[in-house]
C-alpha cells in the first residue's frame, strides 16, 4: 500500500475520541450458516470463472482449461498448470477470509475471498486438488456436510479418493498445476428440465465474457491460453485496434495516491469501416450505445465496462467512444472495488481529471456520425426528400420541385394529379423514420443504392423528351449533378450526350 493512501487510513475521523483497548472482550464465532450466505454475493458465472482465472494467471499459469458436463450438467472444473499450491497453502486458500497481506503488484486477487465466495455461488460442493513440488493435497468444501455436522469441517480426500474427479489425469501428468471443481451446481442450473443444454448455454455466454475480460492476457506479450470444453478463447479487443479507421489518443498519464495510472482513449469506427466479422460483434452492433464509456484495468484485467461515471451521458453520437484506464492493484482501496472484481467507482481527483479532457474525446466520435449527416449548407442539391423541423420534431416529405415530378405533373392531368398528389402525401407521411432510427442505432449500415445507369438514362430521356434537358450537354450537366439521383450517376456528361444524340430531334450546340 502506497504511503498516500496509509495517510489517508490512518487519519481518525473528526472528533473521533481516542478508544479504550482494555476492555474485556469475548470471542463470538460465527454460525456454520454463514458458509450458506456466503452464496448470495451476485456473481454471475462469468464473474465467478473469471476469479478463479485471477487466481491461475497470479500463480503463473500459462494455459487454463475450463470442463463442463454439458450432457449432465453435474460439475464444471477449471485447471491449470501454474504453481500450484503447498499444503500449508492451499488450507489457507479455502479458509475464510485468508490473508492478503503480502499480495505482489502483479497479483489479480483482492480479498482472499475469491475461491470461496465464485465457487460457492455456483455450486453447494468446492474440491481444491492441488500440485506442487511433488505434492498433491486435495481439499473440499462441502455445504451440507458442514450443515450437518455444525462445525466449519474442511473435507481432506485421499489419493483414491480423488480420481473419480473430472481432469485429474490431466492434473497428475503435469509438474504443478491446480485443479478446482465444483458439483451440485444448485444455483447456476437451478430447476432446468435439461441441465445439460442449459449449463451448455451458460458456459457458452461465460466464454464470449472471458474473451472480454482477459483479452490484453490472450493476445499481449507472454499470452495464455484459456479453453471452454476444448475450444480456445480468441481474445475480443473491444477498441477494435485491429481496424486501421479505429482513432488512437495519445495517451495520458496521472497521478492518484502517488500512483500512475494512463487513460487512452479510443474513437471506434462508423459501421460502414468495419469488417462483416466485426459488424457480427454485439458489442460493436445492437449492443454498442450500451458499450461505449470507460473501461477499466486492473493489472490489465477488464474489471469495469460501459460506464461514463456521471460524466457523460449514453448517446447515438458518442457511442464510438471508448477509453481505456489501466490501474495498479496498488490504488484498489481509492476505486471502491467490490468482492466479484466487476465493479469499480473512481475517485474524485480522477473525476476531476477527466471532466477537463472528455468533451474533445467525445467530438470526435460524434464527428464519426455527423460528418455524414447532410449539411443545411448544402442546400444547392435538389433532394428528393426535404427534411423539416416541425415543432422540434423532424419529419422526412417528398420534394415536390423535384425536376421529375414537375415533369410529371406537367404530362398528366388533373384527375390524375390529384391521385399523384394523394401518394406523395402517403410516401411523407409514412416515412419510417423510427425504423431507420432503430437500424441505425444498432449499428446496422445504411444501404446504398448503387447508380442505377440504365434508370438514369430513361429519366434523361423524359427530360429530354420534354425538352427540359436544352440544347447544351454541358449546360443540362451542371444543372443535374445538383439534383439527385443524378448526382450520384458516374460520367453523367457522357451519359447526357448519349441521350442527345440518341433523341432525334435535339442537336448539341
Amino acid at each position: 500500500m502506497s504511503e498516500a493512501i496509509s495517510k489517508v487510513f490512518s487519519k481518525s475521523p473528526p472528533g473521533d475520541q481516542k478508544r479504550d483497548l482494555n476492555l474485556q472482550d469475548e470471542i463470538v464465532e460465527p454460525g456454520v450458516d454463514l458458509l450458506e450466505s456466503m452464496r448470495s454475493v451476485g456473481y454471475s458465472l462469468d464473474a465467478a470463472l473469471a476469479d478463479l482465472i485471477d487466481n491461475s494467471i497470479t500463480a503463473d499459469a500459462k494455459t487454463i482449461d475450463i470442463d463442463a458436463d454439458v450432457v449432465d450438467g453435474s460439475f464444471v472444473a477449471i485447471l491449470d498448470d501454474g504453481t500450484g499450491m503447498s499444503p500449508t497453502r492451499a488450507r489457507e486458500a479455502l479458509r475464510l477470509a485468508g490473508s492478503v497481506d503480502s499480495r505482489s503488484t502483479a497479483d489479480l486477487g483482492r480479498f482472499g475471498l475469491g475461491l470461496k465466495t465464485a465457487s460457492l455461488s455456483q455450486a453447494r460442493c468446492l474440491t481444491v486438488v492441488t500440485k506442487s513440488d511433488g505434492v498433491t493435497t486435495a481439499l473440499r468444501w462441502d455445504i451440507d456436510h458442514v450443515r450437518e455436522s455444525r462445525q466449519w469441517s474442511l473435507l481432506v480426500l485421499s489419493e483414491p479418493e480423488i480420481q473419480g474427479l473430472p481432469l485429474v489425469s490431466a492434473l497428475q501428468s503435469q509438474q504443478s498445476g491446480t485443479l478446482v471443481v465444483w458439483e451440485y451446481l444448485d444455483l447456476l442450473i437451478g430447476d432446468a428440465a435439461d441441465r445439460g443444454a442449459f449449463l451448455r448455454e451458460r458456459v457458452l455466454d461465460a466464454a464470449g465474457a472471458l474473451a472480454l475480460v482477459f483479452h490484453r492476457f490472450l493476445a499481449g506479450p507472454g499470452r495464455i491460453v484459456i479453453r471452454v470444453n476444448g475450444a480456445k478463447l480468441s481474445p475480443i479487443d473491444p477498441f477494435v485496434t485491429s481496424n486501421t479507421r479505429t482513432q488512437i489518443s495519445p495517451t495520458d498519464e496521472l497521478t492518484i495516491a502517488g500512483e500512475k495510472v494512463s487513460v487512452t482513449a479510443y474513437t471506434l469506427p462508423h459501421p460502414s469501416g468495419m469488417t462483416p466479422a466485426e459488424r457480427a460483434r454485439t458489442d460493436l452492433s445492437t449492443g454498442m450505445r450500451e458499450a461505449q464509456g470507460f473501461y477499466i484495468y486492473r493489472n490489465q484485467r477488464l474489471i469495469s465496462r460501459g460506464n461514463w461515471f456521471g460524466l457523460a451521458s449514453r448517446s447515438e453520437l458518442t457511442k464510438q467512444t471508448r477509453i481505456q484506464v489501466d490501474l495498479p492493484n496498488t490504488v484498489d482501496s481509492l476505486w471502491q472495488l467490490d468482492i466479484k472484481k466487476s465493479r469499480a467507482e473512481p475517485p474524485a481527483s480522477f473525476k476531476a481529471h477527466l471532466k477537463r479532457i472528455i468533451d474533445p474525446l467525445l467530438d470526435k466520435g460524434r464527428r464519426v456520425h455527423t460528418y455524414r449527416g447532410r449539411k443545411t449548407s448544402e442546400a444547392e442539391i435538389v433532394r428528393g426528400w426535404n427534411k423539416l423541423d416541425v415543432r422540434g420534431n423532424v419529419q422526412y416529405v417528398v420534394n415536390e420541385d423535384h425536376p421529375l415530378l414537375v415533369l410529371l405533373k406537367s404530362r398528366i392531368g388533373e384527375e390524375e394529379r390529384d391521385l399523384l398528389e394523394s401518394v406523395i402525401g402517403l410516401l411523407s407521411d409514412t416515412y419510417p423514420t423510427h425504423d431507420l432510427y432503430a437500424e441505425m442505432a444498432a449499428s446496422k449500415v445504411a444501404g446504398v443504392a448503387l447508380p442505377d445507369i440504365d434508370g438514369a438514362r430513361v429519366k434523361l430521356q423524359l427530360l429530354q423528351d420534354a425538352g427540359m434537358l436544352g440544347t447544351s450537354a454541358e449546360e443540362a450537366t451542371a444543372r443535374l449533378v445538383e439534383i439527385e439521383p443524378f448526382n450520384a450517376v458516374p460520367d453523367l456528361l457522357e451519359l447526357i450526350r448519349a441521350v442527345m444524340m440518341e433523341s432525334p430531334d435535339a442537336t448539341e450546340s
